[in-house]
């Protein structure tokens, strides 16, 4: 997945074979300059996954704070979604952003099918009962998926773009727009639980579902809404990660540990506790990769050549290392209520 990812970013950087005649050398020496753009270049590669990892995981701990079982299946919901946006825009020729939006649309309805279907006859079940049909539900959508577009990747039509340097990182427009497009879904999101009656109710069902209900809140109106958000978001997640990598059926299975690692790390059941984790996941696994441990060799007494960094291989234990570590200090999560 990761080298596919890196793969895919270089196919839309444009080739360098040396400066133009009569323009100005890039400076490539200096220590200062070349960690201010490290520094940048992290910066902006971590707003990147923390912006397609939050949506996701916001998604995931909506459904966990009123149901109360994790549903495994919710990162399926993110392939479809870039599988759908692919469907309109390469099969039917629609513009890729109104692709996106049906494809978030559709997203969101399944979500409330597959509830509908499955779920709804499982409500006084117990959440292992739960746990087990999410896995099952999310095997049928991984596999209809393969079934529909096969197992190779695949990418969205959008070619080489020129990429923008801005204080010495580089970041694609399209990288742009994911991190602008998620902040404002957030924000929008944010609105939506503090200011609206749905998310008054939705706050109210997920603290107690029995006392909303006798309160006059139609809870199952209310679980319909958290799975189309949810699903949505799963969706606009899976489409933002097809946009700066590629789309496979395997995608959902990809991101289970960093999305499931950003809910419990922000406090399961808690939107702003799954942002916050998303964000300390994000930034974790690419400052992970650009720390180089040669001091920690020499101080072993490990021969190196000053060069120790960590391969991408690694890359998804260090949701985990931070995972275990926040379950140990904090088992509640960063923002999360401990359970009396």
């Amino acid at each position: 997945m990761y080298v596919d990812k890196a793969l895919s970013r270089l196919t839309r950087l444009p080739i360098r074979a040396g400066p133009a005649p009569g323009a100005r050398p890039v400076q490539q020496s200096g220590g200062v300059g070349k960690g201010r753009f490290r520094a940048m270049q992290i910066i902006f590669d971590s707003l990147v996954r923390s912006s397609e990892i939050a949506l996701l995981a916001v998604g995931l701990t909506m459904v966990y704070s009123v149901l109360r079982f994790p549903n495994f299946s919710h990162v399926e919901f993110a392939p479809l979604g870039a599988y759908l946006a692919l469907f309109g825009t390469v099969s039917i020729g629609l513009p890729l952003w109104f692709s996106a939006i049906l494809a978030v649309i559709v997203a969101g309805l399944a979500g409330i099918a597959t509830d509908r279907i499955v779920f709804a006859k499982l409500r006084d079940r117990s959440p292992i009962m739960l746990m087990i049909a999410a896995f099952a539900a999310g095997l049928v959508i991984r596999q209809i998926l393969r079934m529909f577009w096969g197992p190779s990747p695949k990418s969205y039509p959008t070619g080489l773009m020129e990429p923008l340097h801005i204080l010495g990182g580089t970041v694609t427009p399209i990288q742009v727009v994911i991190i602008l497009a998620a902040l404002a879904c957030l924000a929008i999101f944010h609105g939506l639980l503090t200011y609206t009656k749905l998310g008054i109710a939705m706050r109210a069902a997920a603290d107690n579902a029995n006392l909303a209900q006798a309160s006059g809140i139609h809870t199952e109106r209310v679980i319909r809404w958290v799975w189309f958000i949810g699903s949505a978001f799963a969706g606009l997640g899976g489409i933002f990660l097809g946009l700066d990598t590629q789309i496979a059926p395997m995608m959902g299975f990809g991101i289970i540990i960093p999305v499931f690692c950003a809910a419990i790390l922000g406090g399961i059941g808690s939107p702003y506790g799954a942002i916050l984790g998303a964000v300390i996941i994000g930034f974790a696994e690419n400052v992970g990769l650009a720390i180089n441990f040669s001091w920690l060799y020499s101080a072993l007494g490990v021969a190196n050549d000053g060069f120790v960094f960590m391969p991408s291989s690694y890359k998804p234990a260090i949701p985990f290392a931070f995972l275990i570590l926040i379950l140990l200090l904090r088992p509640q999560g960063l923002v999360g209520r401990r359970s009396k």
